[in-house]
């Protein structure tokens, strides 16, 4: 199960872009986590959009491990959480209609220190609601997090806590993949001084603190990188097979997809039930069995549900109508984004393909040549169906 003292946020508030210190991230880490847990809350009315709490200073310092007696230091990272600019949501998640991040800080006001060693400080109530039984998240560890000593190991350790033991990698571009780790545009311009100073120490930092290893595949195009292909895998001591102490409120589930999809790897079936909201698997379930053909063994097909929860496929009655300009930007959006997708994917098996050799299971090297070419011809059909621009007349 999972360590006493965590957090489950939204993936929307983890993939996130900001200029925050390490000393900064640690700190929203503790604060979230208190407002939380409940117990520090104070003077919330109903009709308020800010939930203000309050906390020992003492309890802050030691939760962060802040060992300098420059406390004042400590306050001003504190303060300056209520003016920080965020760009939320960076991989474009699923979000909840009623959330709007418009204007959003961190901390929803200046927090104030009183001389009885307490600090009183609010968030915006969606800010909250993000971690209230949140559909898809990372689980933060508020100990663990507050080991680490670099921003970009600790934006790689929260960020990649999202993606442990994913069915497949999660393709990220470069510059996406620069700002979740909130490096700033000016700020290591070349692929070598980025992997000297960003990219090999935040990796060598987490691999080492976390229960869980991270890999990072560069997607190249040409001799340029253009993204990276993650994988994250917890380490064999510290694998806990959760599936066997499924409980009853999941158990439901479980059974439903087994009886629609048949026999899944358990890491897989595992991943679903601890990554996405009861509610949300149903929905996909539905959706899977409504637009996807039966295979030959009776079930539906695993990856087609998979890539239905990865991308939140909708019902088609679901749509609502946009302007013609509104739907035309959204049109042309989506379309790159899945052409990014075919692209990484075409890469994927391609580089998997190359590693064949004389001698492998001939079964094995032609299924790899056929994913390949099936790739490449989605990747053509995805050619002929990009979105037309409407000219002004």
């Amino acid at each position: 199960m999972f360590a006493e003292k965590t957090i489950r946020k939204h993936v929307t508030i983890i993939h996130a872009y900001s200029l925050m210190s390490v000393l900064q991230r640690k700190i929203v880490n503790v604060l979230l986590y208190e407002a939380i847990k409940g117990d520090g809350r104070i003077n919330n009315h109903q009709n308020s959009v800010a939930v203000e709490c309050n906390m020992p200073f003492s309890m802050l310092l030691k939760a962060v491990k802040f060992n300098s007696n420059n406390t004042q230091y400590l306050k001003e990272s504190i303060d300056g959480l209520a003016s920080l600019k965020i760009e939320w949501n960076l991989l474009k998640d699923k979000v909840p209609t009623d959330i709007s991040f418009l204007n959003l800080r961190v901390l929803h006001g200046a927090p104030t220190f009183y001389q009885d060693n307490t600090i009183n400080f609010s968030f915006h109530k969606i800010m909250l609601d993000l971690l209230v039984n949140p559909s898809i998240y990372g689980t933060i560890d508020i100990d663990l997090q507050s080991e680490f000593e670099s921003k970009y190991g600790h934006a790689l350790y929260e960020n990649s806590t999202r993606f442990i033991n994913l069915q497949k990698n999660k393709i990220i571009s470069l510059d996406t993949f620069r700002k979740i780790l909130g490096v700033p545009e000016d700020k290591y311009p070349s692929m070598r001084e980025l992997t000297r100073n960003v990219i090999s120490p935040s990796l060598e930092e987490v691999n080492d603190r976390a229960n869980f290893a991270v890999s990072l595949d560069p997607i190249r195009v040409g001799r340029k990188i253009t993204g990276f292909e993650v994988l994250v895998q917890n380490k064999k001591n510290t694998i806990k097979s959760e599936v066997s102490c499924i409980d009853y409120e999941n158990e439901k589930m479980h059974k439903e997809i087994k009886v629609t999809f048949g026999i899944l790897n358990e890491s897989i079936l595992e991943n679903i039930i601890n990554n996405y909201s009861e509610e949300y698997i149903q929905e996909k379930i539905n959706y899977t069995k409504k637009y996807a053909k039966k295979e030959r063994t009776g079930f539906y097909p695993i990856p087609y549900f998979i890539s239905a929860l990865k991308y939140d496929y909708k019902f088609k009655e679901e749509s609502k109508p946009d302007g013609s300009q509104e739907k035309e930007s959204n049109e042309q959006i989506e379309w790159e984004k899945k052409l990014f997708a075919l692209q990484a994917e075409l890469n994927h098996w391609e580089k998997l393909s190359g590693y064949t050799k004389a001698g492998d299971n001939q079964e094995h090297v032609k299924n790899m040549q056929k994913f390949v070419l099936e790739t490449r011809e989605k990747l053509k059909q995805h050619y002929l169906e990009k979105p037309i621009k409407m000219e002004a007349v």
